[in-house]
């Protein structure tokens, strides 16, 4: 038996869903004493008088929505795969980044510039 047994059961005595309001529940108990007259059909009424009990306790239903389930997420969609690069693009990345990388002022220090003959 389950903790959420007796709020299921209630749930489905007024006929109303696990997200109904205070409002809607108490427009189900009123249809649900119509069709479940005490004089008539005691035990029904029974069943309905504590359902709408329970379901209109504001602690029972704090418990409840505690004690629910946690329905499961999907993980978010993967972004799409960047698109190929043109052609001769990576290239250009790369001796940006080696260009970047070097230092210009030391190539071209004197006796370092490919104009100095030995």
């Amino acid at each position: 038996m389950s903790v959420l047994d007796p709020f299921l059961e209630a749930r489905d005595a007024l006929a109303v869903a696990p997200d109904a309001d205070a409002a809607a529940i108490k427009r189900a108990y009123r249809r649900q004493v119509v069709a479940h007259p005490p004089d008539i059909d005691p035990e029904g009424f029974r069943r309905v008088r504590e359902a709408f009990e329970l379901l209109s306790d504001p602690g029972a239903r704090a418990r409840e929505i505690l004690l629910r389930p946690v329905p499961a997420v999907d993980p978010p969609s993967l972004a799409a795969p960047p698109e190929p690069l043109p052609p001769g693009a990576l290239a250009v990345r790369v001796l940006r980044a080696l260009a970047s990388q070097l230092d210009l002022d030391a190539l071209c220090a004197p006796g370092h510039s490919p104009e100095t003959k030995s």
